[in-house]
């Protein structure tokens, strides 16, 4: 019912939108709908109790520290910090996706931490505890991928880094792996990454213009609206969050994650990254897991990929 009332105001500012006033009323609608952060309702269900069960776990703390940064921006960004075994120097930097916050890692972050891993539980700038107006999508979120994992080598420089994201996560980490890192970094696991944002909100708003309450627009003359708008307000260029393009300069080992049943960003765009990928790389077809709901799916199927791809990216330990 939600999402019918949104996208009939939608279809009413749409409509509006031949005149320049009308474009970009329009724009603006879209960025607030799709770039201001928001938090995740409190009675919002799991997708399975596994990832119920793995949020309770984040939610108690016990052991967690805080620890900040500040990024290149000026922004205190907030992560917990989960020690492992005393000296251990694995460490597993977990990051949510979009309208979450750390805790809907927890299920990932704790696997880490039963292994003996140290583990970073970021919140994404806007989200949570860190400051930030704006959702990057993966743009100004790589960087802070990058401030953590150089925390990390600072205060460990014999570290040995995983990067695991999911969703929105996911995209901030391969977009990360397409620059300069911390060469404590050591593998990436991506889990329902989307190529690129233009190419998944052209694939939201299609979908969503087959709704009795459908968008009389067609999905690339909105996202140029909202491109026009994001590059006045935000000061970045939407068609430059490309997870794709990152993949194909990244030289991290990568193992891709994907649901067979995710219809909110297609299966079939992690094929593509996994074929883009000139990095050593894995995959991971997850059968019947819907939308950043592998890990609960099946458990076994899941970490069993995850831990033989870390055991070949860091084979003088065992990652189990």
């Amino acid at each position: 019912m939600k999402k019918k009332t949104t996208f009939g105001l939608l279809g009413l500012a749409a409509a509006s939108a031949g005149a320049a006033g009308g474009w970009a009323a329009l724009g603006s609608y879209l960025y607030d709908m799709c770039m201001i952060p928001q938090a995740r309702p409190m009675d919002e269900p799991e997708v399975n109790q596994v990832q119920a069960d793995g949020r309770a776990w984040a939610r108690r703390k016990i052991g967690f520290r805080e620890v900040t940064i500040r990024s290149v921006d000026g922004l205190m960004l907030w992560a917990a910090l989960v020690p492992g075994l005393p000296g251990r120097r694995r460490w597993a930097i977990c990051l949510h996706g979009y309208h979450d916050t750390h805790e809907s890692m927890g299920a990932i972050a704790r696997w880490y931490n039963d292994q003996g891993w140290n583990v970073l539980l970021p919140d994404q700038r806007g989200h949570g505890n860190s400051e930030g107006g704006y959702v990057g999508w993966g743009y100004d979120e790589r960087l802070d991928v990058v401030g953590w994992a150089t925390y990390i080598a600072r205060k460990d420089p014999g570290a040995e880094i995983v990067l695991h994201g999911v969703s929105m996560g996911a995209a901030s980490i391969l977009m990360a792996t397409g620059g300069p890192m911390p060469r404590q970094v050591r593998a990436v696991v991506s889990d329902c990454s989307y190529t690129s944002i233009e190419a998944e909100m052209r694939h939201l708003l299609n979908h969503w213009a087959d709704k009795p309450t459908g968008l009389p627009m067609p999905a690339g003359v909105m996202f140029s609206a909202l491109r026009k708008t994001v590059l006045r307000r935000a000061g970045f260029d939407l068609r430059d969050v490309s997870p794709i393009e990152a993949v194909r300069r990244s030289r991290t080992p990568t193992l891709f994650i994907h649901g067979v049943d995710d219809k909110f960003v297609p299966a079939s765009m992690m094929g593509k990254l996994y074929q883009t990928a000139r990095c050593p790389k894995n995959f991971l077809w997850m059968p019947g897991a819907g939308h950043a709901a592998a890990v609960g799916t099946d458990q076994n199927m899941y970490w069993a990929s995850v831990s033989g791809f870390l055991q070949q990216c860091l084979p003088e330990k065992a990652a189990e």
